[in-house]
Order: structure tokens, then sequence, then C-alpha cells
């Protein structure tokens, strides 16, 4: 669908036009429409989807001048500062020719103060971090009476944050006669239970699983164990010269840790997790954006506000803890009709882990072979080459060198000696090929019991090693669903140890399957 076939007002198609953007996406195309029929819509979406374009423009058309004193009409609740600040921006992209809309981002690492005298004198739209919005409301110095139009964004990570009991006290408070958009990539019974309680008769949009975001998607699988992944990632990076790549981590820890990792090995990288303070993080995503940084390593979390067109590669160091995040994250490359390349480190025990992850989304993924020695050894040379060709060798350097050559008996040892010096540590080491584990070391079993029952990860761990006495190495990959778990433990561990797990949940009759 054409932008100029929505119902949109003709100064924000003019700035849809400026932006140059003429077709809408899927999620675009039924949400926005959707929202101007006055309905409150579930909008189920990954990361690239333009789903933030299918409620910011609908809610500008929408919006009234009235003779009273402005207070918001519209809050857009979403869970990172950096997401509320791409929202903004995207706000006052499209609403560059329409007079006069104040749209305040709120949000934590700010002064309050700062936030206070910007919401003085009236605001149209207000964007921000549920705690930092329920603060302002506290302090009576944001009122939502007027407000018609509340969206919340990523409303899963949300709540996987901990925001639960701030969403439902600031949605209690707002007028009850509303238009309320609710935008998720998973739809967990906790979110289901806010539709129920906050939305009227909602329309669910449910965008299929983004294959057309992954198909121009080049995805590659190296399989290495856990202590080679640093080496592994180094090499991969020098190999590829990926222009611009996110490094995906797990933990804050392992964010850091891989920065100290490939800002020893000469690469223009920077870290990006929740426990930097506002400013430093707002600064290193401008200068990401601007091209400045060429590979960020980050959180899922923290990563949620870069949104960066020419990004040519992901790499997964971690698998996501959720299935549903590798979508989210190799999505980040690959847009706006250009070629991605998405490459995952797999560790043998996650290989359960992955196969399931590649049935499950049908994925198309290449398996690869680590850079052999001939091949590393040529990146070092080409880059010496490059570095040689570049350079601005001052004369007395040349009669130096001149000198060398004439009074060292062996030419190719000076050479060697000197490389020694300039190499130093870019020079790699060929990875031995991993050995392919033998096929029946486990045994997988599935528990009717998940997340909704209170099971996660450390809690089947810790049942398993207390209440079977199963020793942490004979467990191998652990995957929960909503109400299902499956569990890979060691073929030599008897299944009446394994049977002790009945006892995890003393309220609730678990039942054990082998595979």
């Amino acid at each position: 669908m054409n932008f100029n076939q929505l119902a949109l007002h003709t100064n924000i198609l003019r700035a849809i036009e400026d932006a140059q953007f003429t077709e809408t996406t899927d999620i675009q195309a039924q949400a926005i429409p959707s929202m101007l029929d006055g309905l409150d819509i579930i909008g189920q979406s990954h990361t690239g989807t333009g789903k933030t374009a299918a409620f910011v423009l609908p809610i500008l058309s929408m919006l009234q001048r009235t003779s009273e004193k402005r207070l918001p009409q519209a809050l857009i609740l979403c869970p990172t500062r950096e997401l509320a600040i791409q929202i903004t921006t995207q706000i006052r992209m499209f609403s560059k020719y329409m007079e006069n809309i104040k749209t305040v981002t709120i949000y934590g690492g700010q002064p309050i103060s700062t936030q206070i005298f910007q919401l003085k004198g009236g605001v149209d739209i207000v964007v921000g971090t549920p705690g930092r919005i329920l603060d302002h409301m506290r302090r009576k110095t944001l009122r939502f009476e007027q407000t018609r139009f509340l969206v919340l964004d990523e409303a899963d990570e949300m709540l996987q944050m901990g925001f639960k009991e701030e969403l439902e006290d600031i949605l209690k408070e707002l007028p009850k006669e509303r238009q309320t958009a609710l935008f998720s990539a998973t739809m967990p019974k906790v979110i289901l239970d806010i539709t129920k309680q906050y939305q009227v008769k909602p329309k669910h949009i449910q965008i299929a699983k983004d294959t057309r975001t992954v198909s121009n998607i080049q995805q590659l699988l190296y399989e290495v164990q856990s202590e080679h992944k640093d080496e592994l990632l180094t090499q991969v990076l020098s190999m590829y010269k990926p222009n611009q790549a996110i490094v995906f981590a797990n933990t804050k820890k392992m964010v850091d840790d891989l920065n100290d990792v490939l800002n020893q090995a000469g690469f223009s990288v920077a870290a990006l997790h929740g426990d930097m303070k506002q400013d430093m993080r707002t600064s290193i995503m401008a200068k990401f954006k601007l091209g400045h940084i060429k590979i960020m390593i980050a959180t899922d979390v923290a990563a949620r506000g870069i949104d960066v067109n020419n990004l040519d590669m992901v790499i997964n160091y971690d698998l996501p803890q959720d299935d549903e995040y590798y979508i989210h994250r190799i999505g980040r490359t690959g847009r706006a009709s250009a070629q991605g390349t998405a490459i995952t480190l797999v560790s043998p025990k996650q290989r359960r882990s992955w196969l399931r992850l590649v049935q499950t989304h049908k994925l198309n993924v290449a398996t690869m072979p680590y850079p052999t020695q001939e091949e590393l050894d040529f990146l070092v040379t080409s880059s010496i080459m490059d570095k040689l060709q570049s350079s601005d060798i001052k004369p007395d350097m040349l009669d130096l060198a001149q000198a060398l050559l004439v009074n060292y008996e062996h030419p190719e040892a000076l050479v060697a000696e000197l490389l020694s010096h300039i190499v130093g540590n870019q020079k790699f080491k060929a990875l031995k090929p991993l050995k392919q584990a033998r096929e029946g070391n486990f045994k997988t079993y599935t528990l009717n019991v998940g997340r909704k029952h209170g099971v996660n990860p450390s809690k089947l761990v810790k049942s398993a090693t207390d209440l079977c006495g199963i020793h942490q190495r004979y467990i191998g990959d652990i995957h929960v669903e909503s109400d299902s778990t499956i569990i890979n433990i060691a073929s030599s561990v008897d299944f009446g140890q394994i049977k002790r797990l009945k006892r995890m949940l003393p309220k609730q009759n678990i039942f054990i399957s082998v595979n």
C-alpha cells in the first residue's frame, strides 16, 4: 500500500515524502487504518518491521488543538531510554510540517528538573519509560486527564524488565475513554491479561515471523568450544571486515569483557549495556550511528534503541536466551533491501538448542569451517601491505633502512625481526577443527511444566542437583516454554534419579517423558 492511500494529514504526507518512504510495511498497512478508525489494536511484530511509524503517524494525524492548557494527548511507554529517544526522533521527523507539536521524552538518568522545565508550558506527546513517568505522576508534574491515546511499545520487554507494577499504576490513572495500542514481539499470558483488562475489543494484527527480513540475510554458523570463542571472534571480524557490526552477548560482564578483547586486538569498538551512565550511552549511540564506531557490543535490551540502516553484520557471540530474540537480532542487518550477514557462534553444549531454533524458524544457515592458517597469514600480510602503501615514509627512515640492509648479513632476518614488533599480537593461529560429539551421549526429557508454573533454567538445574543428585556436568541444553520444558541429561544418569524432579513443584502433578 502507498502512504498516499492512507487518510493521513497532508503535512504528514509531505514529511513522509521527504523521508523517501513510499510503500507501507505490513504492520503499517494494517495498523494505521485501524488506529485512524479509533480501534484499540494489538500489534504483534518484530524489530525492523516499521512498527514505530505504525502508531506515530495515526496519532499525529488525530491530534487536536484546544484552547485549554496543553496536557498530553498521547502517552507512549517503552522499556528503554534509547527506544524512547528513537521514537521521539521519528515523531519530530514526521511532524516537522505540523504547527507547534511539542514532544517531551521522559526517562531515568536525566535530571528530573530538566524534564519538569520541558513539561511547563504544555506538551502534546509524552514518550518515556514507566519508572520515570510514574515518578512525575506522583510529583504532580505530569497529568493525563486529556490523554486520548496510549501506546505500549515492546510490551514484552517492559514486563521482562520488571515494570509490571509501574505499568499497572500508570494505566489505572489514565482516562478510561481512550484509544490503546499495544505492540509486542511475543504474546505471553501476562500480555494477554493486560489486553483483556485495559483494551476494548482490540483488533489483533499479527505479522508472520519476519521471513521477508531474514530472506536477504546470509546466516552463518561456527561451532566452537567456549574457551576459543574470543579467538574465533577476532578472526571472523578480521576476515569479513564489516563496515559496521553489532556483537550480541547475554550479560553486561560479557559485553565489557569482549570490549576489552576487541580493543586490544585493534578494532574500533564500544560497549553498550544498562549499567552505563545515560550520557555515555547517548554519546556512544550517536558515534555508532555516524559510523565513528565500527563495532558495537551490546545486550539485547540495550540494543533496542539502535537503528542503523547500513549495518552489514550481526554476530551472536552468545545464543539468545529466548529464541524470539534471534530474529530480533539478525533483523537489524539486511534492511532496506540491502544484503546483511548474521554469524552465530555455538558451543557443543548448545548444539541441540541451536538445531531446535533452526527447525522452529525454518532458518537457512550455512555451517562454516574455521579460517585456515594460510587465510589468517594472508590477513596479516595484506594488513601490513595496506599500512605500507598508505604510510608516508620519511627520508631519514629510508636512509636508516638502506644503512641497515648494507651492513646486515641476512636482510630477510632483519625484516622478520622488525615484523615481529609490527605484527605483535595481530598474528593469528588457526583453530583445530572441532571434534563432533558422539550421538547418544545425552537423552532428551520433556516435562509438562514451564514458565507459567514458575520454572526457569536456574531452578531446574538446582532441582536436578539438590533433589536428584545429578552433577551439573551431566546436564545439557534446557529450553523452557510457557507450559513445557525440555532438558537434556547424560544417558548414564538413571531414569529413577531423574523422576525425582516430580517433587520440584509440590502442588503440581509433573509428568516426565523420554523423547
